[in-house]
């Protein structure tokens, strides 16, 4: 069966992030300013709202995927609870403010190469249909807003973050939603990632091809591993593979 659709990670696998410690001492001094200004107690320095506030709230997501990884956590309530964890307690206006303001200091910092775009671009010229499956806690509606300033969103025709269902890959119900979307049997469609047990991994638990990018992260394949259908150092070499099973006629 012809491939019609191909389906992406999105962190290390479209585009690379590393935060600057400086930015972010810097987004929380002005993330200070406002709790200031609406606070009835006394709120810490811009370092200690670093390591109170937003250290707290990655190290509450990392906790959670060695408990229970299947489950996404929901930002805002990371974010009130480590408020409120200061003493301070937060309009839900604040917190989503505090989200936000984060988040778009912070991916000032994503590294998308170019190829990416073009490799996306490439295969939407040759009529197949683009899809972002991502865990993240974050915000869907600032990440989607990411695609477009990064270059590559209106390529995607379907997507889902983790944060909108509550459950993370590799649950099988990650991949199905957005093959519904897309309309395409898992037989139709290859999922890109970085990440053996939940990219390539749970692909195949669906029916679907699983390869595996190794330009920002290098998981190892080996023996005990799930086995990719295709290993690439740059997502540019998935092109001939893609467009060769895309063109492949039905029973070849």
């Amino acid at each position: 069966m012809a491939i019609r659709a191909v389906l992406f990670d999105y962190g290390h696998t479209l585009i690379d992030f590393t935060v600057p410690e400086d930015a972010l001492h810097e987004i929380y001094g002005d993330i200070r300013l406002r709790l200031v200004s609406e606070a009835e107690s006394e709120i810490p320095a811009a370092s200690e709202l670093v390591e109170r506030v937003a250290r707290q709230v990655v190290q509450r997501v990392e906790e959670s995927y060695a408990q229970d990884r299947l489950i996404e956590l929901d930002i805002l309530d990371l974010f009130e609870s480590a408020l409120r964890g200061i003493g301070f307690s937060p309009r839900p206006e604040t917190v989503r403010w505090v989200a936000e303001t984060e988040h778009t200091a912070l991916t000032k910092h994503l590294i998308c190469p170019p190829g990416t775009v073009q490799t996306l671009q490439t295969l939407h010229d040759h009529g197949l249909k683009i899809g972002i499956v991502s865990n993240a806690h974050l915000l869907p509606y600032m990440m989607r807003k990411d695609w477009d300033n990064l270059g590559f969103g209106s390529l995607v025709d379907a997507s889902l973050i983790s944060s909108e269902v509550g459950m993370r890959k590799p649950h099988p119900d990650v991949f199905r939603r957005v093959l519904a979307q897309l309309a395409v049997d898992p037989a139709e469609a290859m999922f890109v990632g970085d990440r053996i047990f939940d990219d390539v991994g749970g692909a195949h638990a669906v029916g679907m091809l699983g390869i595996l990018t190794q330009e920002f992260r290098q998981e190892l394949v080996g023996p005990e591993t799930e086995q990719p259908d295709l290993v690439v150092t740059r997502l540019s070499e998935i092109v001939p593979y893609v467009l060769e099973l895309a063109h492949q006629k039905d029973g070849n």
